[in-house]
Parts: structure tokens; sequence; C-alpha cells
């Protein structure tokens, strides 16, 4: 018994390391590989949400998962630029602080010079309040403009001179809403100032969500066959021309 309990340690304690130095090895790599996919995975997603909702940064691609959910059907009650009987439909969620919007608004522009009769564009909002704080504001004064006739001119005029990042001076609104052709600048003042479009800008932002909006500018491209594809961030022309192209061919 002494010399086998004396010699026993040895061998059991030799064939330990032979046997299970390489599981160890395994081991150590699946964990090590395991910890940098999941911290590849967070970061990823991390950066995703945050470029997305601070910024709609196109250089932070969205999760392939995203899909589109429920959106508000198109109606006279929608701002609509472009032919009605238009093949294509593009939704587009702004908002009017938003860099990336006033860098996509251009964009669109030229869509619908280009598309006269094949693209519709209806633009809703979609401001980022946490970010933005004035962009709320801009978009009922949007919506009073809308009253006299001159919602895209308001919205045009908005983007042409904001330097975004709530540097516009919320004062200068009735001025703007002069330039940009409303005539009783008084109705404008009252509307803006009595929050009559609260409610309407709220719906809009609760659309915005429901269609999958985890940023601004987003937009849904439908195809005349009711094909949706969503469209992230501040997409150079080409790419949305693609898209446009893409939509006519359905």
């Amino acid at each position: 018994m002494t010399s086998d309990s004396g010699s026993t340690p040895t061998v059991k304690k030799q064939k330990g390391f032979v046997l299970t130095t390489p599981f160890a090895i395994i081991i150590a790599g699946a964990l090590i590989a395991l910890a940098v996919y999941a911290g590849g995975v967070g970061n990823e997603a991390k950066s995703t949400v945050t470029a997305n909702t601070n910024t709609g940064d196109t250089t932070a691609k969205p999760a392939t998962t995203q899909g589109i959910g429920d959106i508000r059907e198109v109606s006279s009650e929608d701002h609509i630029r472009g032919a009605e009987d238009a093949k294509v439909t593009i939704i587009e969620y702004s908002d009017f602080e938003c860099p990336f919007c006033k860098r996509f608004h251009p964009t669109m522009q030229k869509i619908l010079t280009d598309y006269p009769n094949d693209v519709r564009w209806v633009y809703r909002h979609y401001p980022l309040d946490t970010l933005h704080a004035k962009a709320r504001k801009e978009a009922e004064a949007t919506e009073c403009a809308g009253e006299q006739g001159k919602f895209w001119e308001m919205t045009d005029k908005i983007f042409e001179v904001t330097p975004s990042n709530d540097g516009l001076d919320l004062a200068d609104l009735p001025n703007l809403a002069k330039q940009a052709g409303v005539k009783n600048i008084t109705q404008f003042q009252s509307c803006l100032d009595s929050g009559k479009y609260a409610d309407h800008v709220a719906e809009d932002v609760t659309d915005a969500q429901k269609a999958g909006a985890r940023g601004t500018p987003y937009s849904v491209v439908i195809a005349a066959n009711g094909e949706k594809s969503p469209l992230n961030g501040a997409q150079p022309y080409e790419s949305v021309k693609q898209a446009v192209e893409q939509a006519l061919a359905k």
C-alpha cells in the first residue's frame, strides 16, 4: 500500500497533464472565440442603434433583421409631392434639425425632377426630441404654412437655412414663412402659438416608429405591386435611383 500510494500520485498527475492539456487548449480557444464573437455583435448592435438613432449616418449599416411594420396608408391628409398616380411611392420620415435629413432633401428633390411621372414623395415628421429640441416646433410650422398651401415651400426653406442640430432660431419662423410665400403671417403665428398641429406631428412620430424607423432620415419605397423596401439614412442619389428602378421593375 505504501509503495502503491507513493507511486500512484506521480502517474496520475502525469496522465492528468497529458489528457487534459489538449482539452484545456480547445476549451480556452472556444471561450476566446465566443468572447470575440459576442463582443463584435455587441459593438455592431451598439453602432447601429447609436448611428441611426442619433444621426442617421449611413456608414453604420442597419441590422439585416430590421423589418417594415404597419405603415399608415397614404391619403389626402398627407403631404405629397409628385404625380398622384405615380407607380412608386417614397415615404420619408424626417427631422428638420437632422444634418443628414438636410443632406438628403436635395437628393429627393432631384429624384422628383428625374422621375416626374413615376415617383411621388410623401413627407412625414419624425423629430428626435432628445437630440433636436426645436425640430418638433419646426414641423408644426410647416403644417401651419400648409394651411395656406405652402407646406413644401416652408419645408424647403427650413432645410435651406438651418445649420442643423438646433441651430435655427425659432423666432425666425414667421420670417421664413413669409419668404416661403405665406401671405397671412398673423394667422400663421396664431396657428404656431396654439400648437394646433402638435397631435398631427405626434401621429407621424408613432407611424414612423411602427414603420421601423430607428433614426432619420428613414424612407420606405413602395412599388406598384405594394412591395416595401427601406432606405436608411442619407443615401446618395445613385442608391435612391437604384431603389426606384427596382421598384419600377416590380
